[in-house]
């Protein structure tokens, strides 16, 4: 049984260690909340905060191998952990540069990956792009977060950023590429993603992606060329712009199992988690082929939401053909919160549509008010 740290405790760390069991892995999660959705199912679990490097290096110093669920994690304590010969996967320098959408753009862009003309900027510089722009936080952003179309020099937030020309963009889809130690790349086929118009997060996920096959082959391969650019190990999900006259752009990349990739636990051979094992482990990379057609829809915490989630939608949800359904275990609603989701297959794209409406006209989370004590 071999010792492994998973630092994150949220839904994809909990959906690794579903993965994990299989390979009779042994897995100690680092979190910073007591009621995370990794704190009932990890074999141990460790309450600290995954920004303090002596937090995670005394988790993970007697591991074997250490992981991640986020990007937004102590580089100096992962460092810390590959000085004393754990193996920390993907490597720190990648999550160091992933952390910072500015140096990311810059290094896609020295690369030669296809990218939009970009700006990095600071509040007072002048702006050198032409309105309307995309504005991108430099760190922290996630799920939307820190991303916004500016449409005057007001709109833009006074925050470091990366301004980005705004491209006739036609579709989003993202690839998951997995990449081992000893070389062996594979990726999945693209997964197209659907955004909520105002909160800027995916609604819902279609995969085969509405693509001719040549454009669905050039996304894989760019993909598995920036997997083995970076020589990481393990999962890289790369997000990419389709725009109206066929062109492929780099939007971002995260060195880990993404949202876009749950899709694959039921529509493909071998799912982004599993997956991911193998290549952290040094394992042959397993079928990354599509069975059957599938959609997701995200289960989001109602806007205006602060409270206890309810899902009553389950029973009628469940009795529709081809249907499962993931509850993440998270105890607080917040506004488009991703709090689960619904997996759909479907023998072909038309009744997937017509099912994944139906998913979407019954989705209907409730919430239980917090109340204050008077």
């Amino acid at each position: 049984m071999r010792r492994v740290g998973i630092v994150g405790g949220g839904q994809l760390g909990r959906m690794l260690i579903q993965a994990g069991i299989d390979l009779d892995l042994r897995l100690r999660v680092l979190d910073g909340a007591a009621d995370s959705p990794c704190s009932g199912i990890a074999h141990e679990f460790v309450l600290g905060s995954v920004r303090s490097a002596t937090d995670l290096y005394e988790f993970g110093k007697d591991l074997e191998i250490v992981t991640i669920e986020l990007e937004e994690v102590s580089v100096e304590g992962l460092r810390l952990l590959q000085g004393r010969g754990i193996h920390v996967a993907p490597a720190p320098a990648i999550v160091e540069l992933i952390q910072d959408k500015g140096t990311q753009r810059q290094w896609y862009a020295q690369h030669g990956f296809p990218c939009p003309r970009f700006q990095l900027w600071t509040p007072g510089m002048p702006i050198e792009l032409s309105f309307p722009l995309v504005q991108k936080a430099r760190r922290g952003g996630y799920d939307g977060r820190g991303v916004q179309i500016a449409h005057t020099p007001s709109d833009l937030w006074p925050v470091p950023s990366v301004l980005e020309e705004y491209l006739p963009i036609l579709k989003e889809v993202s690839v998951i590429a997995a990449r081992n130690r000893a070389g062996e790349v594979r990726t999945f086929p693209p997964v197209e993603s659907v955004f909520h118009p105002q909160a800027h997060i995916v609604t819902h996920l279609k995969i085969p992606a509405d693509l001719p096959p040549d454009l669905a082959q050039e996304a894989q391969q760019l993909a598995a060329h920036l997997a083995e650019t970076l020589r990481i190990e393990g999962l890289l999900a790369v997000e990419l712009f389709l725009t109206t006259d066929s062109q492929w752009y780099l939007n971002e990349a995260a060195p880990r199992p993404h949202n876009t990739g749950h899709i694959t636990v039921k529509a493909c051979w071998t799912s982004q988690f599993e997956q991911h094992w193998r290549a952290i482990l040094n394992l042959p990379l397993g079928e990354t082929r599509l069975h059957t057609p599938g959609a997701l829809v995200n289960i989001l915490g109602p806007a205006g939401a602060n409270g206890t989630p309810r899902f009553p939608f389950l029973e009628a949800i469940l009795r529709l053909p081809g249907v499962s359904v993931h509850l993440y275990g998270k105890r607080k609603s917040t506004p488009f919160r991703k709090l689960g989701h619904v997996l759909l297959l479907a023998p072909d794209p038309p009744t997937l549509q017509k099912h994944l409406a139906q998913v979407q006209s019954l989705l209907q989370v409730e919430v239980e008010e917090e109340t204050t004590q008077g």
